[in-house]
């Protein structure tokens, strides 16, 4: 099964992403918007700075979308304030009205990357996370 894809949007840009659970879909949901916004230009050193971040996110909620939402603001916002592009994360927990994950990556360096697009922000457009035959897919839009 494919993690994810990049869709078109109308003055925006969208992913489609896919999970055999819960976990998976929001873990790739949170790659597919890396790929958007970075791309890298030098293969990783163990000299660039590598930084372990845990953040708790308890977000009073009705659904997953908005969970998914808080999820993907939170990375993004971690990377606009403190330059931290995702490798991997740990979900510890997750459910309709919160999300608790133990996230880890590297420090964003114009010598490693360069930004492709600049997402200001994970939209409710569209927001739909749907079961589907083989986990879960939901489709997100960004505005950039």
């Amino acid at each position: 099964m494919k993690k994810y894809e990049i869709i078109d949007h109308t003055a925006d840009i969208g992913i489609r992403a896919y999970g055999k659970d819960l976990k998976e879909l929001f873990l790739n949901a949170a790659y597919a918007m890396f790929e958007i916004m970075l791309e890298a230009i030098k293969k990783k050193s163990i000299f660039q700075k590598r930084e372990h971040k845990k953040f708790i996110l308890n977000k009073e909620g009705n659904n997953l979308e908005e969970v998914l939402v808080v999820w993907l603001s939170e990375l993004l916002y971690l990377f606009s304030t403190e330059g931290l592009i995702m490798e991997k994360a740990d979900i510890q927990k997750l459910d309709g009205s919160s999300i608790q994950a133990e996230v880890t990556g590297r420090m964003f360096s114009p010598d490693f990357y360069r930004i492709k697009t600049e997402i200001k922000a994970v939209t409710y457009h569209e927001l739909e996370v749907k079961k589907a035959e083989h986990g879960y897919e939901v489709q997100v839009i960004f505005d950039v």
